[in-house]
């Protein structure tokens, strides 16, 4: 079964399945397609996610059969194969759904050729741009919101990046600046990288306009690494003036917001006078995710198992404690300390007891922040678990993409980990 997008005065109004007449159960309803030995079935978007929410219905109900109470203590031979047999076709079920709604990314990188030359004729600047990887496939509701953001890296590219002509042919450089975009399924992600050969990002510029604003202190001097991570703060701009093209500060700002809650992640990375390049890593698919779940206190939490760099129970010569600015924890790993992000702390409560971290499990996270430490009582095997987005008053939670319903029928609280580190640190 292949899927490509159906195109409708310039948007993607749908999906077109194509199904071969084998996989045809109704012969009467295949529409054969000239010269072809497939035919074909339109179906509707809204089609689709009515589909993958009807899975996601059928898991909780196939989980509240397997663990109901009522056949605990019953004697049910054969039980246990039949229902790993059940859960293994549920999540064949759960995978063939979410493929239904992959399209492919390369409509969108076509866009961004016309908006490359436009871009050249309002500069003035010569661009090339180079795209790679347009079959790969991403869930159609990330290529619905990945268009605006791109625009704004790709603009800040031609606009900030790209030298004039002249100047690049004084820098030994090609007189035409090039644009790349490339996309690829990398482990359970899709990364999307955009780079330029322009001029990169002034590390002088950006030091400054953070200290201006109070973002690093005056005797900071951080690593670019985190540095970059200013571009991304809202209304941070180094442009000198403001143009119908940039100077507000609000692009970068749109795409961190955009991939923070698509649940994805932003590396950039920058050498002066060779250029700059921005890498998006998205889930592929947003609604099964693989995670870990894991038990702090009587409460349940999960992560998505992308960002679990490493899991273990520390020993007490790894551990220091630091007690200014009102108290914090550090774990020693392999010579490096990782900052220690607590729970209990992070949501404003305030136990009688503490334990001491010697008595818990650790989850290392890997952020664009950093590496950042969190201390669990229990963890669970990992999970292709539902989400379900929170809504009302529970928006409003920290660090949370919202609801993971797991196969016992129970409910966690999905962590976002940038955003913990975020206010952690």
């Amino acid at each position: 079964m292949a899927l490509s997008p159906i195109r409708h005065s310039g948007q993607l109004a749908g999906y077109e399945i194509v199904v071969t007449k084998r996989e045809a159960n109704n012969a009467a309803a295949i529409r054969e397609a000239p010269g072809t030995a497939a035919s074909q079935l339109r179906v509707s978007a809204q089609k689709v996610s009515r589909l993958m929410d009807l899975v996601g219905e059928l898991s909780l109900s196939v989980s509240d059969t397997l663990f109901s109470p009522d056949i605990v203590d019953l004697d049910l031979s054969d039980f246990e194969k039949s229902a790993h047999r059940l859960k293994l076709v549920l999540r064949e079920v759960q995978e063939a759904a979410a493929e239904l709604r992959l399209v492919p990314i390369g409509d969108v990188f076509q866009r961004m050729g016309r908006l490359v030359r436009e871009l050249e004729r309002q500069t003035g600047k010569e661009v090339d741009l180079e795209l790679h990887g347009e079959d790969t496939e991403i869930d159609k509701i990330v290529v619905d919101q990945l268009f605006e953001p791109l625009v704004h890296v790709v603009r800040n590219s031609v606009d900030h990046g790209l030298e004039p002509p002249d100047e690049r042919d004084a820098a030994g450089k090609h007189r035409r600046g090039k644009i790349t975009l490339s996309a690829a399924q990398v482990g359970g992600d899709i990364q999307i990288t955009i780079s330029d050969d322009g001029r990169g990002l002034n590390r002088e510029k950006i030091l400054a306009r953070g200290r201006d604003r109070g973002l690093i202190a005056l005797d900071e001097e951080p690593e670019d690494r985190e540095l970059w991570q200013l571009i991304f703060k809202p209304g941070f701009s180094t442009a000198e003036a403001v143009t119908n093209l940039s100077g507000r500060g609000v692009g970068m700002d749109v795409l961190d917001n955009t991939i923070k809650r698509l649940r994805g992640r932003i590396f950039v990375d920058s050498v002066w006078g060779q250029g700059a390049t921005v890498v998006l890593a998205i889930p592929l698919s947003l609604a099964f995710i693989d995670s870990l779940v894991m038990r702090v206190g009587d409460r349940l939490f999960a992560t998505p198992i992308g960002v679990v760099a490493e899991i273990f129970r520390p020993l007490c010569e790894q551990l220091t404690v630091i007690t200014a600015d009102g108290g914090g924890e550090l774990v020693k790993v392999r010579d490096v300390m990782i900052p220690i992000c607590r729970l209990d702390r992070f949501y404003g409560e305030r136990p009688e007891k503490r334990d001491s971290l010697d008595e818990k499990i650790i989850l290392v996270f890997q952020t664009s922040q950093g590496k950042i430490g969190l201390p669990v009582d229990e963890l669970f095997d990992q999970q292709q678990v539902v989400m379900k987005p929170l809504q009302g008053y529970l928006e409003k939670i920290r660090a949370s993409f919202g609801c993971a319903l797991l196969g016992t029928g129970e409910v966690a609280m999905m962590l976002d980990c940038e955003k913990l580190t975020e206010g952690a640190l």
